[in-house]
């Protein structure tokens, strides 16, 4: 794996005010910064936000809320978006190299229908719904082996076994052709040069399970 990328995409043609959009997500403390393309946009540094469109998609990107949506549950932000966004399809999709960090999960219809995350230290460790269209091509080049765990095995690469953390970016490029007809990895250039708009912020306060400010623990996609 050799991406890093933090985004949800919202697949509406509804306008959007960014500035104001950012309090519905939660930040605070927000101050606008250099706006940047998508190319560094898609992986923030920490406390920036950045939230742009590409043709019928909005794009947020931040290092924290795209964790949040890897849970059976709905997040606090996840049902914000639902009420801001009813009718939209909604996905998560993360991406760490250094840790074969990878997951995908989508919200249509106001519900959550399939959540797909791991590691490399934790392996599969979120997988719930069924599976989709655009997944079925690299499943179906999997099996479980004599441990359980489930490897991959493909023709271009015969005699080589993979596990899953390091098939998982294959599983969230795939399922981006879903929301920009072709997949990220082979995208043109036209999303990586569009702009979007930046914000620094000091905290999100729906990122915290804790609604005490002086008693929040660090969230537990920090530890990686």
């Amino acid at each position: 794996m050799g991406w890093k990328a933090s985004s949800i995409i919202i697949k509406s043609k509804s306008d959007l005010d960014y500035d104001s959009f950012t309090a519905e997500l939660g930040y605070l403390g927000i101050q606008n910064i250099q706006n940047e393309t998508f190319e560094t946009a898609i992986y923030p540094d920490e406390n920036k936000l950045f939230i742009g469109r590409y043709k019928d998609c909005i794009i947020i990107s931040a290092q924290d809320i795209p964790m949040l949506f890897f849970e059976d549950s709905l997040s606090k932000v996840e049902q914000k978006l639902i009420e801001r966004f009813p009718d939209a399809e909604i996905c998560s999709i993360v991406l760490h190299s250094v840790v074969n960090l990878w997951g995908f999960a989508i919200i249509k219809n106001g519900a959550k229908i399939r959540v797909r995350a791991g590691s490399a230290n934790d392996g599969t460790f979120c997988d719930y719904g069924e599976l989709q269209e655009e997944e079925k091509e690299i499943f179906s080049k999997s099996s479980v082996d004599e441990n359980g765990r489930r490897i991959y095995k493909f023709e271009d690469m015969p005699g080589e076994i993979f596990s899953e953390d390091q098939v998982g970016e294959n599983y969230v490029f795939a399922m981006t052709k879903r929301y920009f007809s072709q997949q990220l990895d082979s995208l043109d250039d036209l999303l990586f040069e569009t702009e979007f708009n930046g914000y620094e912020y000091s905290e999100n306060k729906y990122s915290n399970s804790n609604e005490d400010s002086s008693e929040r623990k660090k969230p537990w996609w920090k530890f990686w």
